[in-house]
């Protein structure tokens, strides 16, 4: 169990760089983003570590569910077999996409209870 909520701490941690690099380069500020980028690339290194050490856990599908990380999803889009450089690494945790996700979610549920009842 320690081992999940590390690995899903992680995940979360991960973009906090990248966005921090995304506030930063929208104020033109460019001198910290290659300290923000490895920083992000390490945390994932660090979620891929937990996810790795309890794979085979039963329990696993159960915490995924439950708390929305494990084999199947994460706090953010990087592949560590497949990284950006620094200077694409835009395309990582996108502020406004979490935000869109967020807004088509509430919206749907919106929805849902906006319907009449027959």
């Amino acid at each position: 169990m320690p081992f999940y909520f590390a690995g899903r701490l992680e995940s979360g941690n991960v973009c906090e760089y990248f966005r921090m690099k995304q506030y930063f380069n929208s104020l033109d500020i460019i001198e910290h983003d290659q300290l923000l980028y490895d920083m992000g690339i390490k945390e994932k290194e660090h979620e891929v570590y937990f996810l790795e050490s309890i794979k085979t856990s039963k329990l696993l599908p159960f915490f995924q569910k439950w708390f929305g990380w494990g084999d199947e999803e994460s706090f953010n889009n990087i592949d560590l077999d497949r990284k950006y450089p620094v200077e694409e690494s835009g395309v990582y945790c996108k502020i406004q996409e979490k935000a869109q996700q967020l807004n088509e979610r509430n919206s749907k549920a919106y929805a849902v209870e906006d319907q009449p009842l027959k």
